[in-house]
């Protein structure tokens, strides 16, 4: 069984500049943030990043998931270590992120028998 989440998460208003450097970090370093995913029994992680009207900078998670994955808080790698650093200083904690309901999930039967051996 795989999970697949889609949530929005709000920047603190005056870091998104340092917002932008995450995403940049993990960019930069895309083979060593690639390689945390093994752990986390991660697929597929995207960030989309959206200017509201109401001033504030959200992004959007989407991630594809198996079972039995590491949490992020767990791992010694030094990406997710700055990964966490760069969540702590720039999402809003005030704000409540919004989760997005699935409403159908179509995944290529060859990726599926993918995620549900490994």
């Amino acid at each position: 069984m795989s999970k697949i989440e889609l949530t929005r998460f709000r920047i603190k208003k005056g870091k998104e500049e340092k917002a932008q450097e995450w995403m940049d970090f993990l960019n930069n370093h895309h083979q060593d943030t690639v390689a945390t995913m093994a752990g986390e029994k991660m697929f597929v992680e995207t960030v989309f990043k959206e200017e509201c009207s109401d001033g504030y900078t959200y992004f959007y998670w989407y991630s594809l998931q198996g079972e039995g994955g590491k949490a992020v808080e767990e791992s010694d790698s030094y990406i997710d270590q700055k990964h966490l650093e760069y969540w702590n200083e720039c999402i809003d904690n005030a704000y409540r992120p919004v989760d997005m309901k699935v409403m159908e999930d179509l995944i290529a039967p060859k990726i599926n028998k993918i995620i549900q051996s490994d």
